[in-house]
This record gives structure tokens, C-alpha cells and sequence, in this order.
């Protein structure tokens, strides 16, 4: 079953100002991931159309992320941020890796449900927490598309999950696991609203995503993946493909807790953004310390 296209013609001076509009960047975020996030959120004003850093964190984690962003970003609890789901909620279900892996499954959902904030504005920008921008990006190109970022990972159980959410083929022809992802609100809730009608049984999409997984591997949906195909395949007039310079660090890429600016200079010679994963040398060793000086400061202010 092929999906339907819908044509969305737009005028010049819509283009133009979408090319243009700054936007909302999205994250979540665990202690886990604040070094690199610093790093993230005093380089995104610089190198993107930026209209401000919303970052999601587990209440326990709120407080420390705030202390370390400060006023540069909006930090919100993510316990209550979906209604009526929470991540205990999604542990029951009990799939390969679970319980610490449904927190996987629940960050993406949490980036799915900011569609539903302040629907006036129909952009936003997924980010990921472990990913730093060294050169100016655009997200729109002159004749208003969106442009989706070309990546070459294959995980088979993603489009597996494709084809039971929306019984038709999700026609790929790249990945769109690329670190990042420029989103249409509106096309978001359609989206999601389609998985709530198709999937039976009560619940939201997001349970209702996580019952018709397959129990076939630790990982088995994809944001990414299943949004960039859902409006690739739906509205193909409103996105272009783009291809970038990108690197994914591995952990014994430097020596150092985290890359310095020389460093970050260096790498901006060769790539558009870098992720940093978790695995990143002396990692532990520099959470720790964080949460250490937050604690200090936090405890002063208290006094």
C-alpha cells in the first residue's frame, strides 16, 4: 500500500521567510549528557537560526542542568510531560534490555511531544544532547523545504515498526539518523493521531507504539527514522535531502574529559557538527564533578 502525497505549494515570500525563521531547539537531556550539552548550547545561537533551548530532564535532574545552563536554555520536568504516560508506564512492557532501556524509547517520545506545545509555531529542532554544531547550518533551503539530513545507517527492525504503524512501505532510501531534526508540528500530530486510529487497544500513540513492537532486538523505533520517512513519503514537496559533514566520536578519540577549543576548531575544518557519546573518555570522572560543584552552589544559595 503506497502512503497518499499532498502537494503544499508555497509563494516567495513564504519561502523566504522560512528560510530565515529562527527556531526552537528541543533536547533531552539526563546529567549523563550535560558536559557535552554545555558545549552544545553556547555554540547553537551561534551556528543556527536560533529562537531558544528547551531542554526535557528527569525532575531529579532539573535543577542541576539549570545550574549549569543557566539562563541560556528553558529546562522542564519530563515526568508529567506526556499525558498520561510516564516511564514507568513504558518498563511494563518488558522488551529486550528493558528496564533501563525504556528510558531510550521514552526521550523520543518526550521530542515527539513537544508537536503539541504552542501550536501557533509549526518548527522546531530536534537536538541531541551529545551533539555540538561547529559551522553555520540552515534547516530550510530558498524555496521554503525543509531540508532533512542524509545519513547511511541501516537498522531493519525500525522500518519493521513502519510497516505495522501505518501498514504501508517506508520507501527508503537513506537514514535520517543524523543527530538532529528539523520538524513540522502539524505533520507531527497528523502523524501521531494516524498511530492512535490504525493501532488498537486503549492508550496514547505512545503506548500504543510501544505495543506493536517486536521483541526482536534492544531497539526497535526511531524517530528519526520514522518521522523523515512519514513526511518524506507524505508531503515530498516540503522537504529536500541534504548532505552534511558529520562525525561520531568514538571514545578513544581524544585523551581529554572533554574536546577543547583548539580541538573544536580543528574539527570544524572538516565537519558542520560532531556527537560525543557517552562512552567519551573520563566521562564518569567529569558527571561526577559537576554534580559535586551543582551541589556546593546549590547549598550556598540555600543558606
Amino acid at each position: 500500500m503506497n502512503e497518499p502525497k499532498h502537494k503544499c505549494n508555497l509563494s516567495q515570500d513564504t519561502a523566504v521567510a522560512l528560510a530565515n525563521r529562527p527556531l526552537q531547539v528541543v533536547t533531552a537531556c539526563r546529567a549523563r549528557d550535560l558536559p557535552v550539552l554545555e558545549l552544545a548550547a553556547a555554540r547553537l545561537p551561534k551556528f543556527i537560526p536560533f529562537a531558544g533551548l528547551t531542554v526535557l530532564a528527569p525532575k531529579a535532574d532539573c535543577w542541576l542542568i539549570r545550574s549549569r545552563l543557566g539562563t541560556s536554555a528553558t529546562v522542564m520536568p519530563e515526568n508529567d510531560f506526556i499525558p498520561g504516560v510516564k516511564l514507568p508506564d513504558l518498563i511494563e512492557f518488558n522488551l529486550p534490555g528493558f528496564p533501563a532501556g525504556a528510558g531510550w524509547y521514552y526521550q523520543q517520545f518526550l521530542k515527539l511531544q513537544f508537536a503539541f506545545v504552542d501550536p501557533t509555531d509549526d518548527y522546531y529542532l530536534i537536538w541531541d544532547a551529545d551533539t555540538v554544531p561547529l559551522r553555520p547550518m540552515r534547516f530550510f533551503n530558498a524555496a521554503g523545504q525543509m531540508l532533512l539530513t542524509r545519513a547511511t545507517e541501516f537498522h531493519a527492525p525500525y522500518f519493521a515498526t513502519y510497516r505495522r504503524l501505518f501498514g504501508s512501505e517506508p520507501n527508503r532510501e537513506c537514514s535520517f539518523i543524523a543527530q538532529h531534526m528539523i520538524i513540522q508540528k502539524s505533520v507531527v500530530r497528523e502523524m501521531l493521531e494516524l498511530i492512535e486510529r490504525r493501532v488498537p487497544g486503549a492508550g496514547n500513540w505512545a503506548i500504543k507504539i510501544m505495543r506493536v513492537l517486536e521483541p526482536v532486538h534492544p531497539n526497535l523505533f526511531s524517530e528519526y527514522e520514522t518521522y523523515g520517512h512519514y513526511i518524506k513519503n507524505r508531503y515530498p514537496d516540503r522537504v529536500a535531502l541534504v548532505e552534511r559533514a558529520w562525525l561520531r566520536v568514538v571514545p578513544q578519540f581524544s585523551g581529554r574529559r572533554l574536546p577543547g577549543e583548539a580541538e573544536l576548531n580543528r574539527l570544524s575544518q572538516h565537519y558542520e557538527y560532531v556527537s560525543f557519546e557517552r562512552g567519551y573518555a573520563k566521562w564518569r570522572a567529569l558527571k561526577l564533578c559537576l554534580v559535586r560543584l551543582a551541589r556546593r552552589q546549590n547549598y550556598g544559595h540555600a543558606k
